[in-house]
């Protein structure tokens, strides 16, 4: 919360070089949050047309661009299509650890036989 409140302070600030990548990452961070709310709305049974009433735009517009990114099975996404990207860098980040594990493990010395 404080970051979002220094990013916010930036991008109202006087500095243009600041204030421009203040407001590019306080966009980021509002999709990001949008996509979750609209996540968390489809869990929880809510159609395309209260999705679009709450967020002032038609169901159409609402199921364009939210359909792909919150399917109706849940919050998390079940494929690598449509993720956001905090989810693909958490993602790169696990299987990079679990790269990493293995190659610790087969550079240990212990043969291993098949």
């Amino acid at each position: 919360m404080r970051e979002m409140r220094q990013m916010i302070a930036d991008a109202q600030g006087t500095d243009p070089r600041l204030a421009l990548a203040s407001v590019k990452a306080l966009a980021t961070e509002t999709d990001w949050l949008l996509v979750r709310a609209v996540r968390l709305a489809r869990a929880q049974g809510y159609d395309w047309g209260k999705i679009g009433r709450l967020l002032g735009v038609s169901r159409q517009a609402a199921r364009q661009r939210f359909e792909r990114l919150s399917p109706l099975v849940g919050p998390t996404m079940p494929h690598t299509r449509g993720r956001t990207p905090w989810e693909r860098h958490a993602i790169e980040l696990v299987e990079s650890k679990v790269d990493l594990r293995r190659r610790r493990e087969f550079e240990s010395g212990d043969a291993v036989f098949w």
